[in-house]
This record gives C-alpha cells, structure tokens and sequence, in this order.
C-alpha cells in the first residue's frame, strides 16, 4: 500500500510540492490510534516530507492533550491538514 500511495501521489508532498526522494513517509491522516479501521483506506493515506510529517506529529500531540483531542483528530479533515501545516510552514 505504501508503494501504491507514493506512486499515486507522484513521489510528491501533498502539503509543500516538495519531491520525497529520501524517505517515503505514506502518513495516515486520521491516526491509527484514533482511526484503526481506515489502517489501508487509501482515502486516508497520503505522502509527506519529512519536515511536514514532523509538523503534523507535532500538532496531532497538541490537538490529542486538547479536551475531546482523539474524536477531533478522528474527524479532521486533509484540506484542514493542508491549512494548518502550511501555516507552520510560513
């Protein structure tokens, strides 16, 4: 599944455009702890670098010590993903 994603996504990052060549980091977008049933949904995989992985690890950690963080996270959608971890990119 991973190699489909990656290949799916032009070895591109879905966030920044910037070209993943040295690690293919296939991101689930509704965590496997929160989301087990989407584990190989493809709907709910997608490529990042790895600076935009560690942004979105990072603000997954806030929104989950957040009241109610797991079902928000569960809930959250790539298009806000996009959104917010370009902001931390700026």
């Amino acid at each position: 599944m991973r190699d489909y994603i990656y290949s799916r996504d032009l070895a591109t990052c879905q966030v920044c455009g910037n070209a993943v060549t040295d690690r293919k980091i296939v991101d689930h977008i509704h965590p496997l702890k929160v989301a087990p049933d989407e584990k190989l949904d493809k709907d709910n995989l997608w490529t990042l670098c790895y600076r935009c992985h560690s942004i979105k690890t990072q603000l997954e950690e806030s929104i989950k010590a957040s009241p109610n963080g797991n079902n928000k996270l569960k809930n959250i959608s790539r298009d806000w993903w996009q959104k917010a971890i370009k902001e931390k990119i700026k």
